[in-house]
């Protein structure tokens, strides 16, 4: 027919794509694509959003993108291409034509920094400002926001007690989840980059609740990691025999989020949240809702349209495996960890304790950070030993400063009594705690070889406590002193069944760690055992099961290998969990909470673009305690009274590494080789 014509665009260079067939490639005329003028294209669309200062203004804007493609550091979520230019000249139009009052030049120094300044990691920040102020000399524009939104987002952080002393730090954050703002106003899909710990998961869910407040528009986020669960089962499949379609998870949701309410009813937002890897398998299918088509095509032939009400937001660790194509079409905001640091997450540990135990014990704990935490992190990883510079102390596992701290507090929540007891407040009783509670979190995921030089730094700033290795001594809080873990061992009783494989004899080690084990399971943490083989990993987690009350708990036991996959630890957990309200669920057995133990979680296979995807089940079921139900109606069942224990080796040979943001779930020890005294 004269009137239809067929065209394809390629990018055949890329991960995850693919040439076309010959026989289908001849039947086409090629055209190349040659790189676009820039300098052209910026200076007409300039003209056209009514800039009478054009061609000087298209001729800054080009230079500033060339001296930042050659001159910032190199990341994988930096893109200075033609969509990144086209967004920023879309915003410099609305400025011009909302401060009508103001120099052009002004307003495009302004569409460029707020429009840029999101994405840059901290060493890039100061030398984008400086091109700035090279290429607009003597210019300082205003930063002018959404006034009304923003005491909406210091209201919804207050809120949450995460408002906190250091006025500078909070107002970054402030200033973080704005800018988050201002590209969602000009991008319907945008990427949140950040190591783990950097607060990603806080500035989305402050931007929504702001939002909310703002609006009075209710906000919803329905979230899903991607690499979870196969690519059918995220899109749907057709099958090729009876043409009968189902239903995806992702093809699920999307078209629930855009189909618009009855007549009368408010439409909410719908924000659909990507919380996982991006490959170039899976997110390649996203290319036409993420530009400005804006449309989801399924295997079933139905064309879904992203509505205004709907966005579509990614939480990553990076973009290591996206393609330009993927990274051109979204609007990027980096939250890089050393603007918020580890103590605006103490200081809202700090508030909790204010609040149940009073003001004495505040204040001591708040002196025990200043007199220890700032220099026993400034010896493990910069290695600064007071004026002397030496090695920085090593992790069997990656650990950042803010799990440290994390797992800090949380053996302090587990060994504190709870406030009806009323517990000491003094600061000297507590800071043999403190000590204590810093051996096994700062020092707990030491390997051997440095846990005598951390032991031997902690003694030298500990002031007065004489004890000479804390890694061997317990803690007892009724009597407020240290003593040998000698003393918990217990004498050896022979197994029930006289089964050899039932023998354990108590050791130090065992009792050791089957008590820190026990403690934070108290406190509903998970907890990670990372050690060589040969340390009685297993051993010593069973060990400790065995300690608890079998009224009270009983146990799951998942032994991962390189065959694991997803469906396989889901159909294990669904095996063992009933119904218990409408879209709860829990152990089958009544009244009693699960420990679900995953013994070698680092062995499942790592796909093409570096995912576990068993583990990316688990980092969705431990962040979120919920699970997608698989092969039916994909219903958001939430997982109570389970709790997780993990083993793992350190990675090398078959055991791989696993990713950080599931690390930072856990409280890690290391389980080193017993002592000779042990053995």
């Amino acid at each position: 027919m004269p009137s239809i014509g067929i065209y394809i665009t390629m990018n055949p260079g890329y991960a995850g794509r693919s040439e076309l067939p010959d026989n289908l490639k001849a039947l086409f005329r090629n055209v190349v694509m040659v790189t676009p003028d820039l300098l052209l294209i910026c200076e007409n669309m300039l003209m056209s959003e009514g800039f009478s200062q054009a061609k000087i203004l298209a001729k800054k804007m080009t230079v500033l993108y060339k001296l930042a493609k050659e001159q910032l550091s190199k990341q994988y979520h930096y893109d200075f291409a033609l969509r990144a230019l086209k967004s920023v000249l879309v915003m410099a139009g609305a400025l011009k034509r909302q401060f009508s009052a103001l120099p052009e030049d002004i307003v495009l120094m302004r569409a460029l920094r707020d429009m840029n300044m999101p994405k840059f990691v901290f060493e890039d920040e100061p030398l984008f400002r400086g091109l700035l102020r090279d290429l607009f000399p003597g210019l300082e524009p205003e930063t002018v926001g959404n006034e009304d939104l923003k005491q909406c987002v210091v209201d919804a952080l207050a809120k949450r007690n995460f408002k906190h002393g250091d006025e500078k730090i909070f107002e970054q954050q402030v200033s973080k989840v704005m800018q988050l703002y201002d590209t969602m106003l000009t991008r319907h899909t945008t990427m949140v980059v950040g190591p783990t710990g950097s607060g990603k998961s806080v500035v989305i869910d402050s931007l929504a609740k702001a939002l909310a407040e703002d609006t009075e528009i209710p906000c919803r986020i329905d979230t899903i990691n991607p690499k979870m669960i196969t690519n059918f089962e995220l899109y749907g499949v057709l099958d090729s025999e009876s043409r009968s379609w189902t239903d995806g998870l992702l093809s699920k949701i999307f078209k629930e989020a855009n189909t618009p309410v009855e007549e009368g009813q408010k439409q909410n937002w719908r924000w659909i949240l990507y919380d996982g890897d991006v490959d170039a398998v899976w997110v390649e299918n996203m290319n036409s809702v993420m530009d400005d088509n804006r449309i989801l095509t399924l295997a079933n032939g139905d064309r879904i349209r992203l509505q205004k009400w709907c966005a579509m937001l990614f939480e990553v660790y990076d973009l290591q495996y996206a393609s330009p194509a993927t990274i051109s079409r979204c609007g990027m905001v980096y939250v890089d960890p050393r603007n918020l640091g580890y103590k605006p997450y103490y200081d809202f540990w700090l508030k909790k304790k204010y609040e149940a135990y009073g003001e004495q014990m505040h204040d001591s704990f708040k002196e025990l950070y200043v007199k220890f935490i700032p220099m026993l992190m400034d010896r493990v990883y910069d290695g600064k030993n007071g004026e002397d510079l030496v090695e920085p102390l090593q992790f069997i596992t990656p650990r950042t400063d803010l799990n440290l701290i994390h797992q800090l507090t949380h053996m302090i929540d587990a060994i504190l009594p709870a406030p009806d007891a009323n517990p000491t407040s003094e600061f000297d009783d507590l800071q043999k705690l403190y000590l204590f509670c810093l051996t096994w979190s700062v020092g707990a995921c030491m390997v051997s070889e440095d846990r005598d030089k951390f032991n031997q730094f902690l003694i030298s700033i500990a002031g007065g406590v004489m004890v000479d290795n804390f890694y061997e001594n317990a803690y007892d809080m009724k009597g407020m002193c240290l003593y040998p873990w000698e003393k918990l061992v217990k004498e050896y009783e022979p197994p029930a069944d006289k089964k050899f494989q039932s023998i354990l004899v108590p050791t130090v080690d065992t009792t050791r760690y089957s008590w820190l084990l026990n403690s934070l399971l108290k406190t509903k943490r998970p907890v990670m055992f990372c050690g060589e083989s040969g340390t009685a990993k297993t051993v010593t987690v069973f060990s400790a099961f065995r300690q608890l009350d079998a009224d009270a708990y009983i146990f799951l036991n998942v032994n991962f290998s390189s065959r694991t996959s997803s469906r396989n630890f889901q159909d294990i957990i669904e095996e063992n969990i009933d119904k218990k309200t409408l879209k709860s669920y829990g152990p089958k057995s009544a009244g009693k909470k699960m420990v679900l133990f995953i013994d070698d979680l680092n062995m499942p296979n790592i796909d093409v673009y570096g995912t576990q995807a068993p583990n990316a089940l688990n980092l969705f079921l431990v962040s979120k305690n919920q699970l997608y139900q698989r092969g039916g109606e994909w219903e958001l069942r939430d997982i109570i009274d389970t709790q997780y224990v993990a083993c793992i080796s350190p990675p090398g040979g078959g055991n791989n590494r696993v990713d950080p943001r599931l690390m930072s779930l856990y409280d890690v020890f290391n389980l080193t080789f017993p002592s000779k005294e042990s053995t």
